[in-house]
């Protein structure tokens, strides 16, 4: 099986690919210049793919095109989220039902099949996830967005609708690193770039004007550690579970049909 994994930025993806033999790779004989890393891994009878897709929508679309999607039988938009419901804390993984951005003009549903197995794997369902244009910062407007969905993220409704247009079984798991009455310690669009690089200058502005925020800063990277290494345990037991899902999710690849 030829499973497709999107992180947004190198520290979601760190704690897994400490898990597995990852190498940096490009497909062959594919002629569009490679933006996005890509990583690849045996795990079990399963060749994995990570790609990492960078921070927002526009940048989400982009990573998916960047690669061929015919040559994967499902994909899985992964990584970090915030939490807008009060039951939902940091280091529970999340599976949602739908990603959705704030017009609507994505609402994309996760693979019915794939989001149920995520559930016995012990992920907590939800109906909606919040693919939001902005890092959100405050428990304030946390609170705000509560209607649009129970988590937000920047990337999974674009990711899922790449997916779906190239018929590509998709689903959105993630892993909460805020909880909703929580504000960020800092404002991480001043201090990250697009692919979650630290602005060393940036960061020392916040501080800076910020010092009493130190020791929520260092709260905040231990939360969100731990969720990422709570979310590569996941992984490693969903990707377990779907080598032994039924063979009918599985789509024929083109040589398959040609051969048919």
């Amino acid at each position: 099986m030829r499973i497709l994994v999107t992180f947004a930025v190198k520290a979601e993806f760190a704690p897994w690919s400490a898990h597995h033999a990852f190498v940096p790779y490009e497909f062959e004989n594919y002629e569009r210049r490679r933006e996005f890393d890509l990583f690849k891994a045996n795990i079990g009878p399963n060749e994995v793919t990570v790609l990492l897709t960078g921070m927002g929508g526009e940048n989400a679309s982009k990573a998916m095109a960047s690669v061929p999607l015919e040559s994967f039988d499902l994909c899985i938009s992964s990584g970090l989220a915030g939490s807008l419901d009060d039951a939902l804390l940091p280091g529970d993984i999340v599976v949602a039902g739908i990603a959705q951005t704030s017009d609507r003009s994505l609402a994309i549903a996760s693979d019915e099949f794939l989001r149920d197995l995520a559930a016995s794997v012990t992920a907590k369902p939800v109906a909606v996830s919040f693919t939001s244009e902005k890092i959100v910062p405050t428990a304030l407007e946390k609170d705000d967005l509560r209607p649009q969905g129970s988590i937000v993220e920047m990337e999974s409704a674009h990711i899922l609708e790449a997916a779906r247009q190239a018929g590509l079984p998709a689903v959105l798991i993630r892993a909460i690193s805020d909880a909703a009455d929580e504000d960020l310690p800092v404002d991480f669009a001043r201090v990250l770039d697009s692919h979650g690089h630290l602005k060393v200058g940036g960061l020392l502005k916040e501080v800076g004007l910020n010092p009493h925020r130190i020791p929520l800063l260092i709260q905040f990277g231990r939360q969100s550690r731990n969720a990422a290494k709570a979310l590569a345990d996941f992984l490693d037991r969903y990707i377990s579970a779907l080598s032994q899902r039924p063979p009918a999710i599985l789509r024929p690849k083109p040589a398959e049909v040609r051969a048919s």
